[in-house]
């Protein structure tokens, strides 16, 4: 399992890093910056279009080898990027490391699954910590990218990457593990309608944990006159926060009130994002430590409700609701850039902040056993 977990916090590092490097990529290649949130979007596309097709790649290669291939493909998208920094070949690097993406999320989370199917909360949790260590790794990558210039970090992040799929191939790769992603299990989820009404319920609650991972250290470089490692740092914290939100969702597998607890804990995930502006920035740290900490602790009690169906459909599960969440919740970056360069970033945090908390509306109607 600590193999699988290093990889997942890999695909995050890998995920998070081009984020404080963004601003000077722009100037760079001159791309306007309202068009910033063009680079998330570009990601996600492709990572949600890819959910259905990574399953039947899932079917020929098996669970474990998908995932490494993920992490290949996706590290693969690093290392390449810094060939140009034209806005052409940003968008399709980035929609390169999205199909990787796809290809390991549901794979790697039905095997740690499989491995403990008794304890869903608490194996989801490891798995989104692994990922917030990543991402925090990420962010901070910014002060490398400064000291040494942002290609070879963004390169460096695609090299590690390979190494780290390596060690699984030759660890993980020859191990059956417990069900696959069956492509049919997936389509036929689609009409399951506690599993599609949950997972929009949430769709403002991740798109507004990756608007903020994605472009606050642009807000902080271009408004808050900061600089690419000092961004970096004070991003950071919405990632390290949720190690501990991550750690505390074993509270899933002991509470019998969990739809009061994920509709707490969703808004409490979303609504900080319309403190950023406060105080001359002064409120991003608290407000990143609060989202941050309860983001992640219903992220991952939301995937364990979704995985723990069964272990054999635990894949299906997490590649329907993670296709849901991206395609709906997806175009929260782009709507933030263009708020922020045609109106002001303040107005655009706002919006994000509390028009995430509207689809919490729907988990209401969710019935949770």
């Amino acid at each position: 399992m600590a193999t699988v977990l290093l990889a997942r916090f890999m695909y995050s590092l890998n995920w998070f890093l081009t984020s404080p490097a963004l601003p000077v990529i722009a100037q760079e290649g001159s791309i306007p910056l309202w068009m910033l949130g063009l680079v998330p979007l570009a990601f996600f596309i492709s990572t949600g279009a890819c959910q259905i097709p990574a399953g039947f790649v899932s079917n020929r290669l098996g669970s474990t080898r998908t995932y490494v291939l993920g992490l290949v493909v996706l590290s693969l998208g690093n290392l390449i990027l810094p060939l140009s920094p034209n806005v052409t070949w940003l968008l399709f690097t980035r929609a390169l490391a999205g199909v990787g993406a796809a290809l390991f999320f549901a794979s790697a989370g039905g095997v740690v699954l499989g491995l403990y199917p008794e304890k869903p909360g608490l194996i989801m949790g490891l798995y989104n910590v692994a990922f917030a260590l990543g991402g925090g790794g990420g962010l901070l990558w910014g002060v490398l990218e400064q000291a040494y210039g942002w290609r070879f970090g963004i390169a460096l992040g695609g090299v590690l990457g390979f190494a780290v799929a390596l060690v699984n191939l030759a660890i993980v790769g020859g191990v059956a593990v417990k069900g696959r992603y069956d492509v049919r299990q997936a389509l036929k989820l689609f009409s399951d309608r506690t599993m599609v009404l949950g997972a929009a319920s949430y769709v403002g609650v991740w798109g507004a944990y990756f608007a903020v991972g994605q472009l606050l250290p642009t807000y902080q470089q271009t408004v808050l006159a900061q600089t690419t490692g000092q961004s970096g740092i004070e991003s950071s914290p919405l990632l390290f926060a949720s190690i501990l939100g991550g750690l505390s969702s074993v509270l899933y597998d002991r509470t019998s009130h969990k739809k009061g607890l994920l509709l707490l804990a969703g808004a409490l995930a979303a609504f900080p994002v319309a403190l950023f502006p406060f105080g001359n920035g002064m409120l991003i740290l608290p407000a990143l430590l609060v989202m941050g900490f309860f983001n992640e602790l219903a992220i991952s009690m939301f995937y364990a409700f979704a995985g723990n169906q069964s272990p054999e459909k635990a894949s299906a599960s997490l590649a329907v609701v993670n296709m849901i969440q991206i395609l709906l919740g997806m175009w929260v970056s782009p709507l933030l850039s263009v708020i922020a360069y045609t109106f002001s970033w303040n107005l655009g945090w706002f919006v994000v902040g509390v028009g995430s908390l509207i689809p919490l509306l729907l988990l209401i109607k969710v019935r949770i056993k």
